[in-house]
């Protein structure tokens, strides 16, 4: 699997197949509405289903699934039966994965790529964000052109 390594993480390359990845089960999910309040109900839903977890494994998850929806709620294009996006966490060895899935773009490839922002700036760290706290992320797309954006955190010892 070609990837590009990061000082922060591995960027998995965009296109990525969840049977390329390693496996992760008991899923836990979630069906929100897209609004100015989906982040934050995708951190309660989070919170809950790792409420017994360490302090740390919590915050780095809240914080990646407000990164990841708030992309979604920003950047993914509204529309008839495009008021959506699911929550999923899934349990691996080792691991913890969050995943969100939205109704995709128009755009041909997926990308999910962090880059260098203006650090006075106020928007564009998200997923720069995502990938200094994750092990692994990336996207790809399903059927009906949905895009999964995920990320993996390390489950401590």
């Amino acid at each position: 699997m070609a990837a590009q390594q990061n000082k922060v993480g591995d960027f998995v390359r965009a296109g990525t197949t969840p049977t390329e990845l390693p496996d992760v089960v008991l899923w836990r999910s979630t069906t929100l509405r897209r609004n100015d309040r989906t982040a934050w109900q995708a951190r309660q839903a989070t919170g809950l289903w790792l409420a017994d977890s360490h302090p740390s494994l919590r915050s780095d998850a809240l914080q990646i699934v407000a990164e990841l929806v708030a992309n979604v709620v920003q950047h993914v294009p509204a529309g008839w039966r495009r008021d959506w996006l699911k929550v999923r966490l899934g349990f691996g060895d080792g691991f913890i994965r969050l995943e969100v899935t939205d109704p995709g773009t128009p755009a041909p490839e997926p990308r999910f790529v962090p880059h260098q922002v203006d650090p006075m700036g106020e928007t564009g760290r998200g997923l720069g964000i995502v990938a200094r706290l994750s092990i692994r992320c990336g996207t790809h797309v399903i059927e009906h052109g949905h895009r999964v954006v995920w990320a993996d955190i390390t489950v401590g010892a």
